[in-house]
């Protein structure tokens, strides 16, 4: 991620002597991301990633280091931490709590194609099906709670446009319980540029440090807003392909096909604030990476004007999948307000 914390050589080395990976050869600090530092460091071993957790405290991260153990020891290609001669995966170094991780071979897709949304599609399945009994203790720091502080915070120094669609925005989506859908640990946070593909095939997930307990269909949401939108432009068939490969291992319940719009654009708030948030309260740091607001606005917008891209699915596709019986009713905003069984509102 953007590094924030720079560490130099005789640290590193320092820092690898307590493990049996070998002298260190070269490093380079790794730009993607806004959250954590991380290196790429060589060895004479081999090749790993070193991250400085920027936000999280020494006590957050056991329940994150148990999770990537748990999903490796499951056969879900992501990051597994390495512990030292003593069996610590835990360490400081430059004032910050640190660990070392495997290095995954294989690269982001800039621009998924279909079969890529399926993969991701199915490889998330995979992850909610494997800790469907798994107890993750950490809750999502950032639902519609954390979305009203936000706004509330950086409302000032927003256009009024924009205050005033957030603000609709969080009226409907808490006008909208999400308290009988399925829930489970999910990543959270499944953006394009934490997977990884070889030669067009899935070979491994990251950054698992917003993973938390909440609704499955969330997770869903938020992967298929970044995966199957191309330049902003919300892309059906990705959907479809992404939730169909989905179901073939985790199918959807009713009520989860009901929500299914509202949480596409409960999942496109979510990331449009904390963007804006990064945008107006920038941290200082070497290599850092601002992403654009602008996309989740529009991301949202779009979800907002249309009934549901899935009612856009091929013939083909299940019933259920039909938009459900339309509740709605227009309010003085001339929006329009859901109940909990309406397909989407606006």
């Amino acid at each position: 991620m953007s590094v924030y914390t720079p560490v130099n050589r005789l640290q590193l080395e320092q820092f690898f002597s307590t493990y049996s990976l070998g002298k260190v050869t070269g490093f380079e600090g790794i730009k993607d991301g806004i959250e954590n530092t991380n290196y790429f460091v060589t060895t004479t071993q081999g090749r790993f990633v070193l991250t400085l957790f920027e936000s999280l405290a020494a006590d957050d991260l056991p329940p994150f280091m148990d999770l990537m153990t748990h999903l490796g020891r499951s056969e879900i290609a992501c990051p597994c931490p390495l512990p030292d001669r003593q069996a610590n995966p835990l360490h400081s170094l430059n004032g910050k709590p640190a660990a070392l991780f495997n290095c995954l071979a294989g690269a982001a897709v800039a621009s998924p194609s279909i079969a890529n949304c399926r993969q991701i599609g199915l490889q998330l399945a995979r992850l909610h099906c494997a800790t469907q009994d798994y107890a993750f203790p950490i809750k999502n720091r950032r639902g519609l709670d954390w979305c009203r502080s936000v706004s509330a915070e950086i409302g000032p120094s927003l256009c009024p446009a924009d205050r005033a669609l957030i603000d609709d925005e969080l009226r409907i989506q808490f006008q909208n319980s999400t308290d009988l859908l399925p829930r489970g640990v999910i990543h959270a946070d499944l953006f394009r540029d934490n997977v990884l593909f070889i030669d067009g095939r899935l070979s491994g997930l990251l950054d698992f440090y917003s993973a938390c307990t909440d609704t499955l269909l969330l997770d869903i949401a938020i992967t298929a807003n970044d995966w199957c939108c191309d330049n902003g432009i919300v892309n059906p068939e990705k959907i479809m392909a992404l939730l169909s490969a989905y179901e073939t291992l985790r199918p959807l319940e009713p009520q989860e096909r009901r929500h299914w719009p509202l949480m596409l654009r409960a999942a496109a708030l979510r990331f449009w604030l904390s963007r804006l948030h990064h945008r107006l309260h920038p941290r200082s740091g070497e290599i850092t990476q601002q992403k654009d607001p602008l996309v989740f606005r529009h991301i949202l917008e779009q979800h907002r004007r249309l009934a549901s891209v899935i009612s856009l699915r091929p013939a083909a596709w299940p019933s259920c999948f039909r938009p459900a019986v339309d509740t709605r009713r227009r309010t003085d905003s001339d929006d329009l307000e859901c109940g909990t069984d309406c397909t989407a509102s606006s």
